[in-house]
C-alpha cells in the first residue's frame, strides 16, 4: 500500500505541473518523496492530484473514481430505475455486490477513500514542517487535507458502518479513523469516535480556511467545509446545527456570486456546470485529456451516449409528484418517445434528459459534489424536523422552489406534510447525483420499488427492511487478508 500512497503525490505533480520547470529537470520517475514534499508550492501541486485522481480510474470495470460511486449509491435505492439487467451495475441494483466482500464495489469504496486520506495524512505531516513562505497558502494545504480526510472517513463510515443513532451510545463499529500515513493493521473506531473525529477535522479546517481562497471550485473551500459540516450533522439528526451549517454555507456561497439555477439553466446537461450556472460550490471538471471512456459517469449517465444499451429512468411515481409548471419535468421523458441521436440504440419511459456527456466522443462532462439546492434541501429539511420552525423551513423551501417552478405555492397541511414535500424535493433534485441510499439508511427507511417500474426481473430485489444488515457494505477481502485487527460485518 505504501508504494501506492506514493505513486498518487507523484502523479499528483505530473497532472497539475506538466509544464513546470521543475518536470523538466526531475523526472516523474525519479522524483523521490522527499522532493515532492519539500516545499509549499509541491505540496499544494500534490493536493490539486489528490482532487484530480478524484475522478480517476481505479479498476477494469465501472469504477471512475467519486462520481461513480455516486451512481453506485443512487443504483442501490429506489428512484433510479434500470432497464437492462445484463448492465454492469446489476449486482449493484440487486443488493448482491456490497454484500460480496470479493468484489469490485467493496474495495472501491474502502481503496479509493483511503487512497484519498492517506495521501492528505501525508500532506498534513508535511505542511508544517516544510518553510512557510506564504501562510495563507499553508493554511488552505492544511485546510483542504483536513477537508479531504473528514469527507473521505465520513464517505467510508455512511457504507460501511451502522447508521448513527441520535440519543444512544453509537458504540457499533465505524470505520478505522486513520491520522497518520501509516499503514499498519488498525483496529476499526466505534462509530461515535468517527463522528467525534470527523467534527475535529472539519473544525480545524474551517478555522484554516477563512482567509483562503480556493484557485477553483473544484478545491474545498470554507463554503465547502460548511456544506460537508451540515452534511454531517443532518446524518446524526442534529438538526438544529445542520440548518446552522447550511445556512452560513449559503450565506458565504452567495456572498461570492454562487445562486441557484433558474429556468434554462435547469438544462444545461450538467456537462458545463462550472461555467454555465454559479450553483455548484464543489465539483469535478475533467479535461478532454483525461477521459476514462467507457467506465466513466457519463459514459452510463449520460443520455445521449449508447453505453451497454442501457437507459436510466426516474422512478414513475416520483416523477408524477412534479408540477406541470416545474422546469425540472424535461429531466425526464415520460414517453420514451423523445428524439435522441442516432446511435443510441435503445428507449424507455421515464428516462432522463437530466445529464448529457460533454461530447460524446469521449464521454465527459463535469460533476457537482456539492449545488446549493442541496445545502437550500438540507436547511429546510433540518429546520422542519425540529418542530416549531415550520415557517422557517417553509421561506427556505419556497425560495428554492421558485427557482425551479415560477409559480410554486406552499401547500398547507401539517409538520410532516411539510417534511413530506422537502424530501420529494429533495429527491427528484439530487436525482443521479449519489444521495438515495444514504438518505434511506440515515432515516431508517425501509428499500421499496413496488408498484412502481421497477421491474423485478431486472432489479432483482424490490424491498429490504430498514435495519437489515444488507445497509452496510463488507469489508474487502484484501484488507481482511491484510489487517489483522479489522473485523467483518455480519
Amino acid at each position: 500500500m505504501r508504494k501506492i500512497i506514493y505513486s498518487i503525490l507523484l502523479g499528483s505533480i505530473c497532472i497539475s505541473a506538466c509544464k513546470s520547470d521543475f518536470l523538466d529537470t526531475s523526472p516523474t520517475d525519479q522524483i523521490g518523496q522527499k522532493i515532492v514534499l519539500n516545499s509549499l508550492d509541491n505540496l499544494y501541486k500534490a493536493l490539486n492530484g489528490i482532487h484530480r485522481v478524484m475522478i480517476a480510474q481505479y479498476s477494469k470495470r465501472p469504477c471512475g473514481g467519486e462520481p461513480t460511486m455516486s451512481l453506485y449509491k443512487d443504483t442501490m435505492g429506489d428512484d433510479l430505475v434500470l432497464t437492462n439487467n445484463s448492465s454492469s451495475f446489476a449486482d449493484a441494483l440487486g443488493w448482491i455486490e456490497h454484500r460480496d466482500p470479493s468484489s469490485g464495489l467493496c474495495l472501491f469504496g474502502f481503496e479509493m477513500y483511503y487512497k484519498f486520506i492517506l495521501n492528505a495524512n501525508q500532506l498534513l505531516e508535511n505542511v508544517d514542517v516544510v518553510p512557510n513562505t506564504d501562510p495563507v497558502l499553508h493554511d488552505g494545504i492544511k485546510g483542504e487535507a483536513l477537508c479531504f480526510r473528514a469527507w473521505s472517513h465520513f464517505q467510508l463510515v455512511q457504507l460501511y458502518g451502522i447508521r448513527y443513532r441520535a440519543g444512544v451510545e453509537n458504540s457499533q463499529l465505524g470505520v478505522p479513523y486513520r491520522k497518520a500515513s501509516s499503514t499498519e493493521a488498525m483496529a476499526r473506531n466505534t462509530v461515535e469516535e468517527c463522528y467525534a473525529y470527523i467534527h475535529e477535522d472539519l473544525d480545524e479546517a474551517i478555522s484554516l480556511l477563512e482567509n483562503y481562497k480556493a484557485a477553483a471550485v473544484t478545491h474545498f473551500s470554507l463554503k465547502v467545509a460548511y456544506g460537508i459540516k451540515a452534511r454531517v450533522f443532518l446524518t446524526q439528526q442534529n438538526y438544529k446545527d445542520a440548518a446552522e451549517y447550511a445556512d452560513l454555507a449559503i450565506q458565504t456561497a452567495e456572498k461570492e456570486g454562487f445562486k441557484l439555477m433558474e429556468g434554462d439553466q435547469l438544462l444545461c446537461g450538467f456537462y458545463n456546470l462550472l461555467t454555465e450556472a454559479k450553483e455548484t460550490i464543489w465539483g469535478a471538471h475533467p479535461l478532454e485529456d483525461q477521459s476514462i471512456w467507457w467506465w466513466s459517469y457519463y459514459a452510463f449517465m449520460g443520455w445521449d451516449i449508447d453505453n451497454e444499451r442501457e437507459v436510466r429512468c426516474i422512478n414513475s411515481n416520483l416523477y408524477e409528484t412534479l408540477s406541470e409548471t416545474d422546469i425540472r419535468r424535461n429531466w425526464w421523458d415520460p414517453t420514451g418517445e423523445a428524439e435522441r441521436p442516432s446511435w443510441v440504440m435503445v428507449s424507455a419511459p421515464y428516462q432522463h434528459r437530466k445529464f448529457k456527456a460533454k461530447e460524446a466522443e469521449i464521454t465527459i462532462g463535469d460533476f457537482p459534489y456539492m449545488r446549493l439546492a442541496e445545502l437550500y434541501l438540507m436547511k429546510a429539511e433540518a429546520l422542519a424536523r425540529q418542530g416549531g420552525r415550520d415557517g422557517e423551513a417553509q421561506t427556505t423551501l419556497t425560495t428554492f422552489a421558485l427557482t425551479r417552478d415560477p409559480v410554486y405555492t406552499p401547500k398547507s397541511g401539517t409538520n410532516a406534510d411539510l417534511i413530506e414535500e422537502i424530501m420529494c424535493q429533495r429527491r427528484i433534485e439530487l436525482w443521479g447525483e449519489g444521495f438515495r441510499f444514504t438518505d434511506l439508511k440515515r432515516l431508517n427507511l425501509p428499500l421499496d420499488r413496488t408498484n412502481s417500474n421497477h421491474r423485478g426481473d431486472v432489479s432483482g430485489i424490490m424491498e429490504v427492511a430498514a435495519g437489515d444488515a444488507r445497509w452496510e457494505f463488507l469489508v474487502p477481502t484484501s484488507e481482511m487478508n491484510t489487517n489483522s485487527l479489522m473485523v467483518q460485518n455480519p
